[in-house]
């Protein structure tokens, strides 16, 4: 068997989990794409005779286009996969793998002022749901993942009047990583406005927004038009993910991070919340200090 087989026979099994709600979808359909990666640069080996050379070169070549975090995430799912080959029997023992640091330092926030611009360049369909995003903290998959059927209203027994929400992982077919991340998530005015819009006329098993990939690509498109600035900061750095950044950057400025992680679907506590999801723009920087006095 070599490493190609040994991927096609470990995704197959990953989709059969899929099917059985035992992982999420959209877990396996990123572990497909990485793993035809993981073909086209080593596959060729066979499964025994693959060694910790042939991984570190492989990786060096992958280094030169891609962010270490992408290499690491590759490196990742092909150990993985070779860790199940041990326990299925395909392989007495996986080789040893390389190291790779990934420096543990966020890039600043883009500007307001650059998200604002892509939501005004992109068709009003992905606007909608990239600000659907930035008012609510779901992640891309999620988002992609709703139906119409995940929204609705619920009295709470100490806020008077009703709360609209949105329901993630509460369906049967719509499985989560971790138990934190089953949660209802409150919509705002706004939030709410644009849920009604999207959903008007769809049954209720419809998916209500664009696909992640479909969200990308209109956001390509916009940087590729002619009424693309480039002087303005960072907006060439938005990406459906960072919609998410951006919205528990905003409510870590004024609530307790506790709040944050149930919103986001972090466990409490997690290290997770401010160590990849908590930034800052140049703008926020300048508003901390500007009434400081001695």
């Amino acid at each position: 068997m070599n490493v190609t087989e040994a991927l096609r026979t470990w995704i197959n099994y990953r989709e059969q989990m899929a099917r059985l709600y035992l992982v999420a979808g959209s877990t396996v359909r990123n572990q497909r794409a990485i793993t035809i990666v993981l073909s086209n640069g080593l596959g060729d080996h066979q499964l025994e005779k693959l060694r910790k050379s042939h991984i570190e070169l492989w990786m060096g070549q992958r280094l030169q286009t891609c962010a270490p975090v992408t290499v690491r995430g590759e490196l990742n799912v092909l150990r993985q996969v070779l860790n199940w080959c041990v326990d299925e029997g395909h392989l007495l023992a996986k080789p040893r793998f390389p190291t790779l640091s990934v420096a543990n330092v966020e890039a600043d926030l883009p500007s307001d002022d650059a998200f604002l611009w892509v939501l005004a360049h992109v068709p009003e369909q992905h606007a909608r749901a990239l600000e659907f995003m930035m008012l609510t903290g779901l992640s891309p998959h999620e988002l992609e993942r709703v139906q119409v059927q995940d929204g609705g209203w619920s009295r709470s027994p100490t806020t008077p009047g009703q709360n609209h929400l949105l329901g993630i992982g509460q369906r049967d077919d719509f499985p989560v990583k971790q138990a934190s991340r089953k949660r209802w998530v409150p919509l705002n005015d706004r939030a709410r406005a644009i849920w009604y819009q999207a959903t008007a006329g769809y049954q209720r098993t419809s998916t209500v927004f664009p696909s992640v990939a479909a969200m990308q690509k209109a956001i390509r498109r916009a940087f590729a038009s002619d009424t693309y600035v480039p002087a303005l900061p960072g907006a060439d750095q938005v990406t459906p993910k960072l919609m998410r950044k951006w919205f528990a950057s905003k409510v870590a400025s004024q609530q307790p991070e506790h709040v944050l992680q149930r919103l986001m679907g972090h466990a409490p506590g997690s290290p997770i919340t401010r160590r990849h999801y908590v930034r800052s723009n140049e703008g926020q920087g300048r508003d901390a200090v500007a009434d400081l006095a001695v």
